[in-house]
């Protein structure tokens, strides 16, 4: 089993199947993870799960990402395993993931409405 990415948390999307592992264990309980989730979920009516990530499940996923706070949301071209390169899906694609980053970004810098009540202002003295 899969559990994150250098310190990033990791996604396997397979059609209309967005696959994480569930929190537990070594999984970072990420807030980017969190809102990447409630996104997917909630705007683009992904089917989210939080399950078991299998090896053969991410190197035949039609698109693969991490997320974290310093990468916010970064496709996955490549990875090796076991002495083998295999490419992520149709190179340069990345459309899900950029749709996620783009749609994130957009509500923290409030240039769409943000429908989880994130963005909170503030007065500055």
């Amino acid at each position: 089993m899969v559990d994150e990415v250098s310190s990033a948390n990791l996604f396997a999307l397979k059609g209309n199947v967005l696959k994480t592992p569930r929190l537990g264990g070594s999984i970072l309980p990420g807030v980017t993870r969190d809102s990447v989730i409630r996104i997917a979920d909630e705007i683009m009516n992904l089917d989210v799960q939080e399950t078991d990530l299998a090896i053969e499940e991410v190197l035949t996923a039609d698109e693969v990402f991490c997320t974290g706070t310093a990468v916010v949301v970064t496709p996955v071209g490549n990875i090796s395993f076991q002495g083998e390169n295999h490419v992520i899906g149709t190179p340069g694609k990345g459309s899900v993931a950029k749709q996620l980053k783009n749609t994130l970004l957009n509500i923290q810098q409030e240039e769409i409405e943000d429908p989880f009540g994130w963005v909170t202002p503030i007065s500055i003295l």
